[in-house]
């Protein structure tokens, strides 16, 4: 059977990211090079105490002493961020991920699930979707009957919603954009954010009293993110700046006064905890059919996966909250 990884094009992806975040590095000291950094206070709370939890590649991943978020810090600068998003590299790879047919599969199941909670919220139909990527959520829900436009700052990505998917989406940030919406979509952005109570602001401007966000990160309170630690893919400390849990995620919302009406997790990621286990490298193929423990997984791989989702431990997590004020 071929991995996810492999058939996906993540295998390519991942090994251009690596590169990326060693340019970045100052080889005399190992670590992000000061030139790119930004020691930062709790992007949440706005705290100064925290304790770090492991360095990844040269990159501190610490977590607030008071409110528990976990992020880079210090920073990765944000022009350098920005710039990283604009311009080719692995970022192109990542196109080539999302239009790989697998993973259009999964993403239409997912995003179909979405438009169907965001039914109650449609008042006029009117939909923002920041961070569009490719166009496919956007694209599934102009099909739906929906009035909306996306923001896209990866220029194949942005090229491909327009050209292939046929939906209106242009390069504008977030602080630039004007109107009242029903519906913003943040999918697989936030966690990018160098400012998210920033961020969330505009969002709450570009909403209608009682409109919805909806929103997906990965969630730093998974089986795997809690298994691998360091070895999980989501840490980065460049491309992901900061790791929700389904508790900070609420309270970074509540905080610019959105009511969260769900939380829910998606994708269990049990591959690479089960090659972990068995004293293989994560990520870096099937974990061994023999072994009882993979045996017995997989045999009850539905039911696990099933229970990872009850506990708020899966790979993604997914929020829907309302503007309150």
């Amino acid at each position: 059977m071929t991995s996810l990884d492999k058939e996906t094009g993540r295998d390519r992806y991942f090994a251009a990211r690596e590169q990326e975040l060693r340019e970045l590095i100052d080889p005399e000291t190992g670590m992000l090079a000061e030139l790119f950094a930004t020691p930062i206070a709790c992007p949440s709370c706005d705290a100064s105490s925290h304790t770090v939890l492991f360095v990844k590649g040269g990159y501190p991943i610490v977590r607030c002493d008071e409110c528990a978020l976990v992020f880079s810090n210090p920073q990765v600068n944000e022009d350098v961020v920005l710039g990283e998003y604009r311009e080719g590299g692995s970022n192109d790879l990542w196109v080539d991920v999302l239009t790989s047919g697998r993973q259009l599969d999964m993403d239409r199941e997912k995003f179909r699930e979405i438009l169907d909670e965001l039914e109650r919220y449609r008042g006029e139909a009117r939909l923002l979707d920041i961070g569009t990527s490719i166009g496919l959520f956007l694209r599934l829900a102009l099909d739906r009957g929906w009035e909306g436009r996306g923001t896209e700052f990866g220029r194949r990505a942005l090229a491909y919603a327009r050209d292939e998917l046929g939906v209106p989406v242009d390069d504008s940030p977030i602080e630039d954009l004007d109107g009242e919406h029903d519906v913003v979509t943040v999918l697989s952005v936030l966690e990018h954010v160098n400012r998210p109570r920033e961020f969330l602001r505009h969002v709450s401007r570009l909403l209608r009293p009682g409109g919805a966000t909806y929103l997906i990160v990965p969630n730093v309170d998974s089986l795997a993110c809690r298994v691998l630690h360091d070895r999980a893919a989501t840490f980065d400390g460049r491309n992901h700046l900061l790791y929700f849990s389904p508790r900070t995620l609420r309270d970074l919302l509540e905080r610019e006064g959105f009511e969260v009406v769900s939380t829910r997790t998606r994708v269990a990621s049990l591959d690479p905890v089960l090659e972990w286990l068995n004293y293989v490298e994560p990520y870096s193929g099937e974990p061994p059919a023999d072994d009882p423990l993979v045996s017995a997984v997989r045999e009850r791989r539905a039911g696990v996966e099933r229970l990872l989702e009850e506990l708020d431990l899966g790979y993604k997590l997914h929020c829907l909250a309302v503007k309150t004020t």
